[in-house]
């Protein structure tokens, strides 16, 4: 929370009296406004470790702890002093920050009028209320108006402005003042992207749209069919008049708004389930264990990247064409049994779409070739660009592009069975259907029928052709979604695993665990704040165990020196003990209770770590944000200030005085510079500022020299509550 007013304003009780939430209950205004909105809250709900805070700064931070524990995230509304209203509107279902003469409260928004001008809110007595939109939108902005508030008012105060121009003009010299000033106007209450796909289908109120594409689908081809049969009775009987002519404009022009519809109902779902998707997606790349991460290189997740794109891409058009090609199709079949086909006709149109099936499922292996050598060539481009420089000065120019050569010809085979294969089944599905129809039709055309049967079966067998042409291509999709699946599996398993609180493989809950909440209590000194016992660790492709037997135990307070030859398991039991990896067996405890106790968020609210030089990373962005990627965003002026502090105390103030925006200097790949040493003190300083009760480092000090890591050394010891160094004997 950005710029805690600690001054009163002249924010005024009245509406928000008896609506708004205390703070201290607002891990209760969270989970009444998720019942109230109908989000799922699972059967065992984490423990919430901690009381909200004194400290109005990690409010926040504490609400999300709350959300979490109730399996739900908080998506921020970070936003302009001036724009508040609109964030509001947006962000509804939402928990919002205001402040009134108690303090700071809590407001849970259920949502805003369509005219904007009154919001309706969950009271702490769980009664819906209305609260005019410009007093929220007042108690929001006074959260950063602070000081500003009370210059404005004693200039007003000479002015004998009465109210409400008052009013008026105190709102619009406080937009002047302060105009580029941020802020968290919402806090919008949603599912994780990890949560059961179900639970998500039904937020996005994905069955009743569906069912809504159906039945505009079966309006529309309705219309047609109606179309034809007038036509039929019109021409082929001699009714062709004036009302008949009218009748089928009329069928005609029924369809176009019927088609809008479709098309927009269709557009906006598939909008909203690729968000959906690119979420969860996200979501499990970060959450995948460290050693699958690491089996890859950076050629490999580029290709998972584009796959994905393409997949999310095939898994929705195919989705959708297909379920109304079935529903074009499934018509067909019916007009056809009325029409002089009958059941010949239905038969036909079985087993052609029977031999069409088999001819798609067998470009299933031509596809998966196809991507396999595509994915192939990805990989080797971004790993060759990557040792370019390594390639020239090592490799004989007249090799370096004979692998290149290979996997372009193999691509191109690939390419030219798949394009072929393919062009064959679109052929067959956009020119088969129709002689097939017409053959089946012909016994009782010959035997008599009469016209506007005729003209049934050609209609039937028109809407035939369409339907299996749609099936056709939406098949080809989700065939391709199907083999691109593979590729980016592990990431939608590691969301699925990590979406729910307590969440255990089968999906069911667990038993509940402790949510993610870095403690402002001092641990008490007379017991162990880490244990470690018999833990057994082994590598997947490793012969032999990295740790049998490991133990030991660590009080709160105390400096611990863990030294070994290389491959001895240091590295290892640090990425154990920060949360990174999960141990084969044994006993890990944090606080007397076990790791599978904790959420993954809260083990590493309690333990932070650097890990060795070449598993860290300066991210491009600010040098604030590389510094204080561990605390809640927006980033306020006392974290700020104490980022400054620490890089004066760990040897960086020469750094910071030479770039020219300070702490708001870009880094990174395209930033500025940083060498060896300053990108090890900056990991250093990033564990040191998440507030934690226990820092790992392991080999942080190996690029420093004498005197500065002298300096780095002493800043550590006096900032680290608990202390693991990890280092080469």
């Amino acid at each position: 929370m950005s710029g805690v007013a600690k001054e009163s304003t002249r924010s005024k009780a009245g509406p928000l009296a008896g609506r708004a939430w205390p703070m201290k209950r607002g891990a209760e205004a969270l989970e009444a406004l998720a019942r109230r909105v109908g989000l799922p809250l699972p059967r065992t709900s984490a423990k919430l470790m901690g009381a909200a805070p004194e400290d109005p700064n990690r409010l926040g931070e504490w609400l999300d702890a709350a959300a979490q524990a109730q399996g739900l995230e908080l998506d921020l509304h970070y936003t302009r002093h001036g724009e508040v209203a609109k964030a509001i509107q947006r962000a509804a279902p939402a928990l919002l920050d205001v402040f009134t003469p108690e303090g700071i409260q809590v407001v849970a928004l259920l949502r805003v009028s369509a005219s904007g001008a009154t919001a309706r809110v969950l009271t702490p007595d769980e009664t819906v209320r209305d609260v005019p939109m410009d007093e929220l939108t007042a108690a929001v902005q006074a959260l950063v108006e602070g000081t500003q508030g009370n210059t404005v008012d004693k200039v007003l105060a000479g002015t004998g402005l009465r109210e409400p121009h008052r009013t008026l003009a105190r709102r619009a010299l406080l937009g002047a003042q302060l105009a580029n000033t941020h802020l968290v106007a919402a806090r919008t209450l949603r599912l994780p992207p990890g949560a059961r796909l179900l639970h998500h289908l039904k937020a996005l109120s994905a069955p009743p749209r569906i069912m809504l594409l159906l039945v505009l689908a079966v309006l529309i081809q309705v219309c047609v069919l109606a179309g034809w049969w007038l036509i039929g009775q019109g021409a082929f009987e001699g009714q062709l008049d004036q009302g008949w002519l009218w009748a089928w404009a009329l069928m005609g022009l029924t369809a176009v708004p019927l088609q809008a519809a479709l098309a927009w109902t269709q557009g906006t779902l598939a909008l909203d389930l690729s968000a959906l998707l690119r979420r969860r997606l996200l979501a499990g790349a970060l959450s995948l264990p460290v050693d699958e991460a690491r089996r890859g290189g950076i050629g490999e997740y580029v290709g998972r990247t584009f796959e994905s794109a393409g997949m999310e891409q095939m898994v929705l058009a195919g989705s959708f064409t297909s379920l109304l090609a079935v529903v074009d199709l499934t018509l067909a079949a019916s007009v056809t049994l009325s029409g002089p086909a009958g059941w010949l006709g239905l038969a036909a149109l079985l087993v052609f779409c029977a031999l069409l099936g088999v001819l798609i499922a067998r470009q299933t292996a031509l596809f998966r070739g196809w991507t396999e050598a595509r994915v192939v060539m990805t990989h080797a481009l971004i790993e060759r660009m990557l040792g370019h420089r390594t390639r020239l000065a090592q490799e004989q120019p007249s090799r370096w592009h004979e692998e290149e050569d290979q996997e372009v010809a193999r691509y191109s085979d690939a390419s030219e069975r798949w394009d072929s294969g393919t062009a064959r089944i679109m052929t067959l599905a956009r020119r088969g259907v129709l002689p097939v129809a017409i053959i089946a039709t012909l016994p009782n055309v010959l035997a008599g029928a009469s016209t506007a049967s005729i003209a049934v079966g050609v209609g039937a067998a028109l809407l035939g052709a369409r339907a299996v042409m749609s099936l056709a291509v939406g098949a080809l999709a989700l065939i391709g979604s199907r083999v691109l699946f593979t590729g980016v599996r592990p990431m939608l398993d590691a969301a699925r695993l990590a979406g729910a609180v307590g969440a255990t493989k089968d999906g069911e809950d667990g038993v509940p665990q402790v949510a993610p909440l870095a403690s402002t209590e001092a641990p008490s000194k007379s017991q162990a704040l880490l244990e470690v016992r018999d833990v057994y660790f082994k590598h997947p492709t490793s012969p032999r165990a990295v740790l049998e037997g490991a133990s030991l135990s660590i009080r709160p307070g105390e400096r611990v020196l863990l030294e070994g030859p290389s491959g001895s398991g240091k590295s290892t039991l640090a990425s154990i003990l920060t949360g990174l990896r999960r141990q084969g067996s044994g006993v890990v405890l944090l606080r007397g209770l076990d790791m599978s106790t904790w959420t993954p968020d809260g083990w590493g609210a309690q333990i932070a770590g650097a890990p060795q030089f070449h598993e860290n990373h300066v991210v491009s962005g600010t040098l604030a944000m590389n510094l204080l990627l561990g605390r809640s965003w927006p980033h306020t002026q006392d974290d700020m200030k104490l980022a400054r502090e620490l890089c004066e105390e760990l040897g960086l103030g020469d750094l910071l005085q030479r770039m020219p925006a300070g702490i708001l200097q870009m880094v990174g790949e395209r930033g500025w510079q940083l060498s060896h040493g300053e990108q090890s003190r900056i990991f250093v300083a990033r564990a040191l500022l998440q507030r934690v009760q226990v820092v790992v480092l392991d080999e942080a000090f190996g690029a420093l020299d004498p005197v500065t890591m002298r300096k780095v050394m002493n800043c550590v010891n006096a900032r680290a509550p608990t202390l693991i160094v990890i280092a080469h004997p």
